[in-house]
């Protein structure tokens, strides 16, 4: 039976009545003379020289290697050309909303949503715009220095607070609220920029639940401190939907009276105490 299988191993494949005289050095199947291709020095099969044959004939030439980069080329180039024609398309459609500043009232809007609540470390700010507070009156404001900007949650250097449009007093700005709120504390921002003579001074805090014209109720009178930041002044917690801030003085400008903002906050565990006026510088 050994020698029957390796007298089939011994002969041709394509012939099997005569003996293999090689076999093909890439798969190893014997071959009679008739059979036995040479290819690039090596003894192969049919099958084996055609296969190595064909892989030779498709390798790409130089003259293909460089018809091919410079159509690759030019299909990136188009692509390129293309998406630049969509991108400036959409460029010149959105620069209206690009060139749009976002107003401090956006922006207190985007951190709202972005906390998820109109809880504050503060409390509630219920001077807020957003929660549906207006600018109800002012005695005088300064074009471009409006009144609105006191209850607008910002305060910076790029952008105004509000000018009084004189220097006389009392100045009185009155804010509305969406609803009868519960306030206990006040915040007082002097605008950043401004000179030190037109920051508010002295200044009383009157509070309503009748009416903008009637019902007012003082609930305390402070001296604001000359120095950047919020400055925090508590007293009793007092309903009211309208909220008075009348400034008595400034620091000694006969030009006009300046101030970064106004808040005022419903505090859920605040004390609900005595008036604790700022420190007079």
């Amino acid at each position: 039976m050994l020698k029957a299988y390796s007298d089939v191993r011994n002969r041709c494949q394509i012939h099997p009545h005569r003996m293999a005289e090689v076999k093909c050095e890439r798969c190893k199947v014997g071959l009679c003379s008739e059979c036995t291709h040479e290819y690039n020095g090596q003894k192969l099969c049919g099958n084996c020289a055609a296969e190595l044959e064909y892989i030779e004939v498709s390798k790409p030439t130089f003259r293909d290697r460089v018809r091919d980069f410079f159509t690759s080329l030019r299909n990136t180039v188009i692509v390129v050309a293309v998406l630049a024609v969509i991108v400036g398309a959409g460029f010149l459609l959105l620069r209206p909303v690009f060139d749009q500043p976002i107003t401090p009232e956006q922006m207190a809007r985007f951190r709202y949503a972005a906390s998820g609540s109109f809880q504050t470390p503060e409390g509630i700010n219920a001077n807020s715009t957003v929660l549906g507070a207006s600018l109800l009156s002012s005695t005088s404001q300064a074009k471009g220095y409006e009144a609105t900007h006191l209850i607008n949650e910002y305060v910076g250097d790029s952008y105004p607070g509000w000018r009084s449009a004189g220097a006389a007093f009392p100045q009185d700005v009155v804010v509305q609220h969406d609803g009868t709120s519960l306030v206990s504390k006040v915040i007082l921002t002097q605008q950043p920029g401004e000179p030190a003579a037109t920051e508010v001074k002295d200044f009383e805090i009157d509070i309503s639940n009748e009416g903008p014209d009637s019902g007012w109720v003082k609930v305390g009178e402070w001296t604001a401190a000359q120095t950047a930041g919020p400055q925090r002044f508590t007293f009793t917690a007092t309903p009211g939907k309208w909220i008075r801030l009348r400034i008595l003085s400034n620091y000694g400008s006969t030009e006009y009276t300046s101030l970064g903002e106004f808040d005022a906050f419903v505090v859920s565990n605040g004390p609900g105490a005595v008036p604790t006026p700022a420190a007079t510088p």
